[in-house]
């Protein structure tokens, strides 16, 4: 699994997810998610267009990463999920804890509100 990391112009941090969320491909990535996920106050959107396959190891480090940033008065969305991807993240409710956007402008939009406030 790989990890692309690039700042939009309005400070929203990107991060590009590629591969396969299983256990071997989230064990890869996982310290350098978490660092980019770390600071306070951050808007951060997840890309997960080129991601094709989750396991529940996957969307755990999703979840407990997005907590943590809220806690800290940040947020945390997910982008463009594959129909798989999408169709397991929603089966299992993460949806329902972490926004999930289709255009990256929506997704811009929500995340320059919520952490306005």
């Amino acid at each position: 699994m790989q990890l692309e990391v690039s700042t939009l112009d309005d400070g929203i941090k990107l991060v590009k997810l590629i591969g396969k969320m299983d256990i071997k491909g989230t064990s890869q990535i996982e310290d350098s998610f978490t660092v980019q996920t770390a600071s306070k106050k951050a808007g951060v959107i997840v890309d997960l267009s080129q991601v094709d396959f989750v396991a529940s190891y996957g969307m755990r480090i999703l979840v407990s990463n997005a907590k943590s940033l809220a806690g800290r008065g940040g947020k945390m969305v997910l982008f463009k999920p594959t129909p798989m991807v999408k169709n397991v993240l929603s089966s299992a409710g993460i949806d329902q804890l972490i926004p999930v956007y289709d255009e990256l402008e929506a997704a811009q939009t929500a995340l320059q509100a919520a952490i306005a406030d």
